[in-house]
């Protein structure tokens, strides 16, 4: 199966490949009558594809009516803005009216505002209230994610009434997993199950075959929250509410898978020390000022970890191949050290990691370090025996790795949870952080500890 999988995959590629060259050349017939059978989404991948932008615009506008506002929601976000600046006002009014409320917020929060206002402007009533309300969210909250359009019944209803509900909004919402039961004040009672709804006998009440116990999230809820509650009780909708109980909206599976790519993708980022992250094609400028106060604030570090060799200069002069082995020791730990910080960072991110378990998780890294030091020390130690003759150099070696894959476990267990404690990204340049203290701690380990032998032993 998988090779099947991969095979399809490998031929869709190479198609969405030929149609790309051939946009390129101008072939815009060809292309057209071959989009016709492509899924949306493939459709998007074929404009991401293109380098031009022209090319993205005019093979966009060749799209039929009923396909370019899914594709449009579904292509990146750089080409998302090339092709917008393109279209006219009518024909973005066009396309918001055909998308679902949350992706039409999205697109409208793309927008520079006076534009967005006249388009807001030309939109009928009903549309236009339901995207202003959703544009007032932080778009990394359960508000920002959440679609307005939802199916829901007042108790008492019966599951024949409750069916014809369903019958009548299906063009107007789109993929009806759930129908939320709502009291006459629209508070959220329960959630009943498409499938359910469809099995219960006609003349029963919604009430006597919904869920009672509702997982649901208000407006103000983190996405990341929202994400960890799909994972955790295998949603497929999820509905929102107001603080005070009332129904306002629903996230679907498809907007929480975007949200897992985007917190991952930011996670990695700001442990690479982005802070956030970063668009493939940005301009220079940008990414030289996203880049230069992480890379200045590693100068800052590194810069301390070399006065501390400057403190142990005689004793280097006296072994000089102590400058090329201290070296190791500060690799190696900090390579434990962001082993440490990756496992914890993403324990904290799916909430696997609470500060109860912190007692627990530090022993374990502790012990995982003292293992690796004990096993990796010995090794390197005897190979430094081999290679320079030289027995005190070869056992400060193996007991300098020791020392510093204890301070990496220490420090890549710490760091995270106390920013985690005091309600701070954990992921926000960690990994500066413990590179800093192991860099230090290896040098200051493996230099002094050469300087007490030689004094004593030399």
């Amino acid at each position: 199966m998988n090779a099947e999988t991969d095979e399809t995959g490998t031929r869709q590629e190479n198609t969405l490949e030929h149609l790309a060259a051939l946009a390129e050349t101008g072939r815009d017939e060809d292309v057209k009558e071959a989009v016709t059978s492509l899924h949306p989404a493939d459709v998007a991948e074929l404009i991401n594809l293109l380098e031009r932008f022209e090319i993205k615009s005019r093979i966009f506008r060749i799209l039929a009516p009923d396909v370019a506002p899914s594709v449009l929601s579904l292509v990146s976000p750089l080409a998302r803005k090339e092709i917008v600046q393109d279209l006219s006002v009518d024909h973005l009014r066009q396309i918001l009216e055909e998308l679902d409320s949350d992706d039409a917020a999205d697109l409208l929060g793309s927008l520079p505002k006076e534009r967005a206002q006249s388009i807001l402007a030309g939109l009928p009533g009903p549309l236009s209230a339901r995207i202003q309300q959703l544009l007032r969210y932080p778009a990394d909250t359960a508000g920002g994610l959440m679609q307005a359009e939802y199916a829901a019944v007042l108790e008492g209803a019966t599951v024949e009434e409750a069916v014809e509900i369903v019958r009548t909004l299906a063009e107007a919402v789109s993929n009806i997993h759930n129908v939320f039961v709502v009291d006459h004040r629209f508070h959220l009672l329960g959630v009943l199950p498409l499938a359910r709804l469809i099995l219960a006998r006609a003349g029963e009440t919604v009430d006597a075959v919904m869920d009672r116990q509702v997982v649901s999230v208000t407006v103000d809820t983190d996405q990341e929250e929202v994400a960890q509650l799909f994972r955790k009780y295998d949603l497929l909708s999820l509905p929102v509410t107001d603080p005070r109980g009332a129904l306002l909206g629903r996230i679907t599976v498809d907007d929480v898978v975007d949200v897992l790519e985007e917190e991952a993708s930011e996670d990695f980022a700001k442990l690479s020390g982005l802070g956030q992250e970063e668009p493939i094609f940005d301009s220079p400028g940008r990414t030289i000022r996203r880049r230069l106060p992480w890379l200045g604030l590693n100068l800052v570090t590194t810069s301390i970890s070399a006065s501390v060799i400057g403190l142990f200069q005689g004793t280097i002069e006296t072994i000089a191949i102590a400058a090329a082995l201290m070296t190791i020791v500060a690799a190696q730990g900090g390579n434990a050290g962001v082993q440490t910080l990756t496992v914890m960072v993403r324990g904290l991110a799916l909430g696997q990691i609470t500060l109860v378990h912190a007692r627990g998780i530090l022993i374990k890294e502790l012990v995982v370090a003292c293992g690796n030091g004990l096993a990796l020390g010995l090794a390197a130690g005897i190979s430094g025996f081999l290679f320079h003759r030289n027995a005190l150099l070869s056992v400060v070696l193996g007991l300098a790795l020791l020392i510093n894959y204890l301070v990496a476990a220490l420090v890549a267990s710490l760091i995270p949870l106390t920013l985690h404690r005091l309600r701070a990204d954990p992921a926000v340049a960690s990994s500066v952080f413990v590179t800093a203290c192991t860099d230090l701690c290896g040098f200051f380990a493996f230099l002094g500890l050469l300087s007490v032998g030689l004094h004593y032993f030399g």
